[in-house]
Formats: C-alpha cells, sequence, structure tokens
C-alpha cells in the first residue's frame, strides 16, 4: 500500500483526510469545524469524551483535536483510550486546551498526544501542526 501523504494546505488536493474535532465549547469546535471543511478535510464533531471514542471507532479519523476538559470522559482519559487501540496508530492526536502548564504537556505526550496546543491559536499553525504529524504518522521513517 502506497503510503498517505497530506500536502501543505492550500496544496489544492483530491485527498480528502479525516478529522475528528472534540470539545465541549460549542462556537469554538463549530469554527474549528469551519476552518477544516474549507481546507478540504471531511469534518466529525463531539462535544464529550464518551461520544468522541465512540464516532472515532466508527469513523477511523486521520486527525483527531481534542479538548482536556470535558463531560463523561476527559481529554487525557480519551487520548489513552485511542492509543490503546491499534486501529489509532496512524491517526494523529492533537491536544487544545486553555491550560497550559508543563505537567499536561508532558502527560499529554506520556498518554501518545502528537502535539499539544494552547488556547486561544491561528488557525493556520493549528493546520500547519496537524498536516505535520499527519504526514509523520503516515508515512513513518
Amino acid at each position: 500500500m502506497r503510503p498517505r501523504k497530506f500536502p501543505p494546505f492550500g496544496a489544492g488536493t483530491n485527498l480528502s483526510p479525516k478529522v475528528l474535532i472534540v470539545d465541549d465549547e460549542d462556537f469554538f469546535r463549530r469554527i474549528v469545524a469551519l476552518g477544516f471543511e474549507r481546507e478540504g478535510f471531511t469534518v466529525c464533531q463531539a462535544d464529550n469524551g464518551e461520544d468522541a471514542v465512540k464516532i472515532a471507532g466508527t469513523e477511523l479519523p486521520d486527525l483527531i483535536l481534542l479538548d482536556l476538559v470535558m463531560p463523561k470522559l476527559l481529554g487525557f482519559e480519551v487520548c489513552q483510550l485511542l492509543r490503546n487501540d491499534n486501529r489509532f496508530f496512524k491517526t494523529a492526536i492533537i491536544i487544545m486546551s486553555a491550560k497550559s502548564y508543563k505537567p499536561d504537556f508532558d502527560k499529554a505526550a506520556e498518554l501518545g498526544a502528537d502535539d499539544y496546543v494552547v488556547k486561544p491559536f491561528e488557525f493556520h499553525d493549528l493546520l500547519k501542526t496537524a498536516r505535520h504529524h499527519m504526514n509523520k504518522r503516515q508515512n513513518p521513517s
């Protein structure tokens, strides 16, 4: 099977990578979703950790953007559950949180998150980070 390559944003492609955006703040989630839709992504959304795990299991996204503080399951718990499931080996997981504490960064890395982005952020920075980690997961060296 040929490795899948996710081009830099704005490159124009017929690939449609899939992203699952998980955040309990509806407005924030919808704004991020709109940005990814405009970049050609297929977008799935969840507003709690429990639904995130279910949707991830059926949709098998290329990328998961995950808030930390949510109802039902915390982002760290979701990350750990997904990283313990071989189906998500090639899925990039990026934590998005307003919490900017080193212990949280360390815990995210320990649980297998590919990156940790502190809110607020610029969308183009998130997109660049997302594409980088998607390429890295799909085409390990």
